[in-house]
């Protein structure tokens, strides 16, 4: 049940991170280039943080930050995909 709250909120997290990188780095050449890449960083180290605060306490830390990463990455993933959505649409993808 743990980890399924942790996708959930790192899905959030992946959602709402994509617009804040892009309202901090956008208007300039170089930044443009630079909000996929702060967006998945930044959901990937809120994974880490949240994977080792929630998950089983049994298992080592370094594996509960490493699950954590690879959440907060999916949950990126998850964010670029709903944003292509809402921008493109269905039919203009």
């Amino acid at each position: 049940m743990r980890i399924l709250i942790l996708v959930v909120v790192l899905a959030v997290v992946g959602c709402l991170a994509l617009p804040l990188s892009a309202f901090i780095l956008d208007g300039s050449d170089a930044g443009e280039a630079l909000i996929v890449p702060l967006q998945v960083v930044v959901t990937a180290a809120v994974g880490a943080l949240l994977g080792r605060l929630v998950l089983d306490r049994s298992q080592p830390s370094r594996r509960r930050a490493l699950t954590g990463v690879g959440l907060g990455v999916l949950g990126a993933l998850v964010g670029i995909g709903v944003f292509f959505a809402l921008l493109n649409g269905v039919d203009g993808a």
